[in-house]
């Protein structure tokens, strides 16, 4: 059967090949260089685009007094930098995990934590990419979140980054105007941060208000005193704004325009590390939009695959792996040839699909709807459970907080009384709780907030206790 690919409703682009810096430095106009581009939401201190320039040169010429030359690889705490070399680029947390992937065949040279001394003059040009090798050179190494299993490093080419700020640009940024301020809170070690945020946000000449972590106080008092243009959320920081906890729709729009006479746009997109991170979103055309993550980008092609069967799906109403393919798709995982030989398809014309492990499914005018993942899919009898459908309506209990259910393979448990008969009510007869509910005083997440089912389904097995509240 031949595959069933679903195309972007948006032209495709003439997309500008250069290597990362060239690009963010090349839309001029947006750059005065007197303008800050990173201000401290605590202290207020800033950086201007001069002094940021002026510290990215000074850390390269660093960087080559240590020996650091291109093809090296050097790990980067919470701090973006160019030199040539390819960067690992992870949390606090992942340093071990990144410092034995890198051990695999080695070329790790040095690694750079926060607070870098930035005196060294530079005097030397910085190091551009020859055209011939945008596609296959990493500008950096980014690791996945690691939500169903090991984290893994993934090498993103100078193309990657590059074609998503451009897609990113038609897709979302179209008709807003030039050189907007947004406050910056996720992980600077997290794909979105990294590329929508502080890449995209170079590009477009963005006043990024940068707080060290996830504070609501200070990130209520930062919307207050910048007044931004544009928010950059993910679904776990929802839950402290009070209504924004819900899906971000209609209701909240209506709202927000009551209290200040004037209308915020609330939209969705979806992506992955491995795409760089932008796949589909809503453009400014469909913001009416509810419940997708709207159509895939410019430039790229979608699929949805039966998992069971590996045929395309035909029925609009049915469910599939999502694979997808265009410019901003990686190059792989660093040193793990399995890992990218088991997510990476090339199908009998030559194109190479990405496997994403996301289900989901696509109308008839090419809107996405994420269900879940592959890996915490939940089997009864053979029909399906979706973990995230049974969190959404476990949160609605008054006396939940936060919720995950992941996949277990114990022994049915007891469940406890006054919530399972809640859910009951609202839930087909196989989605319901039949493994138990268990209190906890946290559930595991991320750094950059995703729930990690595999840890608690390990902690599962290692405490294989009645269910108790």
């Amino acid at each position: 059967m031949p595959a069933r690919i679903h195309k972007s409703p948006f032209r495709d682009l003439n997309l500008v090949q250069d290597d990362l810096l060239s690009f963010l430095l090349s839309n001029s106009r947006n750059h005065p260089a007197d303008k800050p581009l990173f201000v401290d939401a605590i202290s207020g201190e800033s950086y201007t685009y001069a002094e940021t320039i002026r510290r990215t040169k000074s850390l390269a010429h660093g960087l080559r007094q240590l020996g650091v030359k291109p093809g090296d690889i050097v790990g980067v705490l919470h701090q973006l930098t160019v030199s040539g070399a390819q960067y690992i680029i992870a949390h606090e947390t992942l340093i071990d995990t990144a410092r034995t992937a890198a051990a695999k065949g080695t070329k790790l040279r040095h690694i750079l934590r926060d607070r870098l001394a930035t005196t060294c003059p530079s005097t030397e040009p910085l190091v551009s990419v020859p055209k011939e090798r945008l596609a296959t050179q990493p500008a950096f190494i980014c690791f996945s979140s690691g939500t169903t299993g090991a984290a893994k490093g993934v090498e993103i080419s100078h193309n990657n980054v590059t074609a998503n700020i451009q897609q990113w640009q038609e897709l979302y940024y179209s008709e807003v105007a030039p050189s907007p301020t947004a406050v910056a809170f996720l992980p600077f070690s997290h794909i979105y941060a990294i590329n929508a945020i502080i890449c995209g946000g170079l590009y477009r000449g963005t006043t990024m208000v940068v707080l060290p972590r996830f504070d609501l106080d200070v990130y209520l008092r930062s919307i207050q005193n910048y007044k931004p243009d544009e928010l950059h959320l993910r679904a776990p920081h929802h839950v402290g704004c009070g209504a924004l906890s819900a899906e971000l729709g209609d209701a909240v729009e209506k709202r927000f325009k009551d209290a200040y006479g004037t209308t915020v746009h609330c939209h969705q997109g979806w992506g992955l590390t491995e795409t760089s991170p932008a796949v589909t979103g809503i453009h400014t055309s469909h913001w009416h939009m509810r419940r997708t993550v709207g159509c895939v980008g410019p430039n790229m092609e979608i699929r949805l695959v039966d998992n069971d069967t590996g045929e395309d799906v035909t029925d609009w109403a049915q469910q599939g792996e999502v694979w997808v393919r265009g410019p901003n798709v990686v190059i792989g995982y660093y040193g793990n040839e399995e890992a990218t030989k088991e997510s990476f398809h090339v199908d009998e014309e030559g194109r190479r699909w990405f496997k994403t492990g996301d289900i989901a499914t696509i109308d008839a005018d090419g809107f996405v709807v994420i269900r879940d993942r592959i890996k915490e899919m939940i089997k009864y009898k053979g029909l399906q459970v979706i973990p995230s459908e049974l969190e959404g309506k476990l949160l609605q209990h008054p006396t939940s907080r936060t919720a995950a259910s992941p996949r277990s393979d114990a022994t049915p448990k007891s469940v406890v009384d006054g919530i399972h008969a809640w859910l009951n009510e609202r839930v087909a007869n196989h989605k319901k709780l039949r493994g138990g509910i268990r209190v906890v005083d946290a559930i595991p997440k991320s750094p950059s907030g995703k729930i990690l089912r595999r840890v608690l389904k390990d902690s599962l097995k290692a405490k294989p206790t009645a269910s108790k509240l």
